[in-house]
């Protein structure tokens, strides 16, 4: 599932990258535009950046970024970008340590440490667990058993590790020479700019972090903890002799979809509610009062299949419609520049560290696909080459888009090896495991040099702190998965719902076992979706601006299918409050990310908690 595109920092403190502007002077050429970047912009050679505390302070928190974005990818399917989170957390965090303990925190960060604490905690907290939350959530429900720890630990770093890698050769060309927004990035060097200036401009974003975390654990804890409030409060009422409390329509006491819907925005959000409605307010009764579905049987698990028939064709189309994009990554990474080297070369990530972690990581991974999976040698060598193809054209499109397609490049993976090794289940998602960890690690290290990039950091250094993330983010998250998800049916339920689990388990034994094994009515149900979803991603692209806006995301109403009706709900409030609030008070978008941003954390980190505190008493 693509996670969601974040706002920035508010309009004024974000920086601007006057080496952009210089390109667009007739004449300029792009050694103007390195020399204008290492004179005026760079400061790692005088700003202290890859420090032991920075890296000890971005570790800490990227326990606390990657068990959030676990806990919402089971919940939502959606992963969120933590790189703002990341760095009011870190601003706040040694401001606190600081004032409590002075001659333990000593000075205050960095400009560039404070860049190298949050380039490790969003490392941990998105680069790693994308795979769990969808293929070896897949891997569980398709066999019911989950993988050894030392594989599954193995296999999270060494394709989180493989995905920064593959990112190196594409840096020069995206952030450098095209200079691509890589929105999430920017936003993300204007909130650590606006935090180390200090002053008034970082309070409100501050304050309404620590509120929305506030309630939002606090609600969790009632509910989960104490088991002082319900998961949700049932609507009264029927639909075609159904109880709209059988059909899910209820109000949900959990504030993360909210928080989830003001980051998605109000289009997709109003999609996912109208999906609903159509779905479980007229399909779901109709089905179960002709027997299809038994009236207390789990109709979710009937809906995931035009669900991901829906997400499939959406994701697929798109990704077909973006050929310009990708055309451009591939001719980019031919583009050599003319002349001698300039000397902002020599800050770059060697080719000889490309080449050393190639030959270790590339027979590695090779090897426990084999070992670990039963994916034969050639496949397993085709699948990290065809991974970096879809790297390349991962980090495009979010640099771009903000947007990391890693679900649609997954479905690509998983469609070539359908063809090339049919009726293979565990090839099938361990080749599109290869390519969602290292697509989502990929994007995420270019994200973060734009950031970089923006505040002068050192290149190397942010390569190197994101695989130290890589580090942290592995140790922390594969155990936090067993103990969030200790069998297969934990997954689906109520309290996750896993949605991108299940489409990439449903399209596996789609092709494993034909369209035969799929009963008449559900291969009808599975047609209509995918027509439908593919007229809606065409009006999207062909309609103008002004209607476009209007007309229904084809992955919202996916969504619809795999999430219960008052999920859906939830995403709407949240979409529909963020769109009255940004009209009403155009100030407020900074602290309403924050507060967004808060309303998840806090469901996560809680929720993560009180699994942990059971587990251990």
């Amino acid at each position: 599932m693509p996670r969601p595109a974040p706002v920035g920092a508010p309009a004024g403190d974000a920086p601007t990258d006057a080496s952009l502007t210089l390109l667009r002077i007739p004449g300029a050429t792009q050694a103007d535009a390195d020399t204008f970047w290492l004179t005026r912009v760079y400061q790692g050679d005088s700003m202290p950046q890859l420090t032991l505390r920075a890296v000890v302070l971005g570790a800490g928190l990227g326990i606390l970024t990657c068990a959030t974005n676990l806990y919402a990818g089971l919940k939502t399917g959606v992963v969120f970008g933590v790189a703002i989170t990341a760095a009011l957390l870190a601003s706040a965090t040694q401001g606190a340590l600081r004032r409590a303990v002075p001659r333990v925190a000593g000075a205050p960060l960095s400009l560039l440490e404070m860049g190298c604490a949050q380039t490790v905690a969003s490392s941990a907290g998105y680069a790693t667990g994308g795979a769990l939350v969808s293929v070896q959530g897949a891997w569980l429900l398709t066999t019911g058993h989950h993988l050894p720890g030392w594989t599954l630990l193995a296999w999270t770093f060494l394709l989180s590790a493989l995905g920064v890698l593959f990112a190196v050769p594409f840096k020069r060309q995206l952030v450098d020479r095209e200079q691509l927004p890589f929105a999430s990035g920017t936003a993300a060097a204007a909130t650590v700019r606006a935090l180390h200036a200090g002053g008034d401009a970082s309070r409100p974003r501050l304050r309404m972090l620590g509120v929305g975390g506030l309630v939002s654990g606090a609600l969790t804890l009632a509910r989960d903890g104490f088991g002082r409030l319900p998961y949700s409060w049932a609507f009264p009422g029927t639909l075609g002799g159904v109880s709209l409390e059988r059909l899910g329509f209820a109000l949900e006491t959990g504030l993360m979809p909210v928080g989830g819907g003001a980051l998605l925005g109000l289009r997709i959000t109003a999609s996912m509610l109208l999906g609903a409605l159509f779905l479980h307010g007229f399909i779901a009764p109709r089905l179960m009062a002709s027997g299809v579905v038994p009236v207390e049987g789990d109709f979710l698990a009937w809906a995931l299949w035009p669900g991901a028939a829906a997400l499939t064709t959406a994701s697929l189309l798109q990704f077909a419609l973006q050929g310009r994009v990708w055309g451009r990554a591939l001719r980019g990474l031919f583009v050599r520049e003319q002349g001698a080297r300039h000397p902002v070369e020599a800050l770059q990530v060697p080719g000889r560290w490309l080449f050393a972690g190639l030959l270790v990581l590339t027979p590695a991974t090779v090897a426990l696909a084999w070992v670990g999976f039963d994916v034969p040698v050639p496949h397993a060598l085709l699948a990290v080459a065809l991974s970096f193809v879809l790297c390349l054209i991962s980090c495009r499109v979010t640099g771009e888009t903000d947007v990391s397609p890693v679900g649609a490049l997954g479905q690509v993976t998983q469609l070539t090896y359908g063809v090339l090794l049919p009726g293979n289940v565990e090839a099938n998602l361990a080749t599109a495991g290869i390519t969602v960890n290292a697509a989502s690690s990929a994007a995420d290290l270019l994200t973060d040099l734009k950031a970089g990039h923006l505040l002068g950091a050192h290149p190397r250094r942010v390569f190197l702190a994101q695989l130290l993330g890589c580090v942290v983010g592995s140790l922390v998250v594969v155990p936090l998965f067993y103990l969030l998800v200790p069998d297969a049916s934990v997954l689906g339920s109520e309290r996750f719902p896993a949605p991108a689990a299940t489409v990439t388990a449903g399209v596996a034994r789609v092709l494993a076992s034909g369209l035969g094994a799929v009963s008449p009515e559900l291969r009808s149900a599975m047609a209509w979706a995918a027509l439908g979803a593919a007229v809606l991603s065409l009006c999207e692209q062909a309609l103008p601006e002004r209607f476009r806006r209007w007309t229904p995301s084809a992955v919202g109403v996916g969504l619809a299918c795999l999430l219960p009706a008052s999920t859906c709900l939830g995403f709407f409030l949240g979409g529909l409050g963020w769109e009255v609030a940004r009209r009403l008070r155009p100030a407020s978008e900074g602290p309403g990310v924050t507060l967004a941003a808060g309303l998840i954390a806090g469901e996560g980190l809680v929720g993560v908690g009180i699994v942990l505190a059971r587990a251990l008493w």
